[in-house]
């Protein structure tokens, strides 16, 4: 018998947490069986609960996989320091949404389960959403230092609208999203600007 070796056992993991995210945002978290996770990845069911015990411990993993305290909020936005403060902030704001277009898995999941109350999914959404407004802070400090708004506020403000803005178009292609969601970051900044 072959003994798989550790980055087999690695990428085994990856590809179970995968599958799991997709199906679990698709449907849901108990909606999804650990019979379908592993047809869907040509597993038996034995191994599927070898890597996790429980459907719980498996929307634990695959939240903290997709951690964005530890990649993306760590990351500072891409933006021309050369453009006005009115053009620096809907950069800031394209990035962001961005980011969140390439994970929409991971966010119909964390709304999803939260809306269904949730607890693993309710304590991982308020504690990404209290480091996004810290990263916020840090990014119109550092960004758009010019914005005659306590950048406090300003973040404040800014992740209401990049949250209610982003669940808005959620429904939509991924295209179709971030065309909508560009239109939105001059608009937000304008907006900011303005009332400046």
């Amino acid at each position: 018998m072959d003994v798989p070796s550790p980055g087999d056992l690695s990428g085994q993991r990856e590809r179970i947490l995968s599958a799991a995210l997709r199906l679990m945002s698709e449907h849901g978290v108990h909606a999804m069986s650990m019979r379908r996770l592993a047809e869907e990845c040509g597993l038996n069911v034995a191994t599927i609960y070898h890597y996790f015990p429980s459907k719980a411990g498996l929307l634990t993993q695959v939240i903290e996989q997709r951690s964005y305290e530890r990649r993306l909020l760590a990351e500072v936005p891409s933006v021309d320091h050369g453009g006005d403060r009115r053009a620096r902030l809907t950069q800031m704001l394209c990035w962001i949404w961005e980011q969140m277009n390439d994970q929409t898995d991971m966010w119909r999941l964390l709304l999803g389960e939260s809306l269904r109350g949730d607890g693993e999914a309710i304590a991982k959404a308020a504690a990404l959403s209290a480091t996004f407004e810290d990263s916020l802070v840090r990014w119109l400090t550092e960004l758009v230092p010019d914005l005659d708004i306590d950048p406090v506020t300003a973040a404040r403000v800014l992740r209401g609208s990049v949250y209610g803005f982003f669940v808005e178009v959620l429904p939509l292609d991924a295209e179709d999203r971030l065309e909508i969601l560009r239109a939105r970051a001059v608009d937000v900044s304008a907006a900011m600007v303005a009332g400046c």
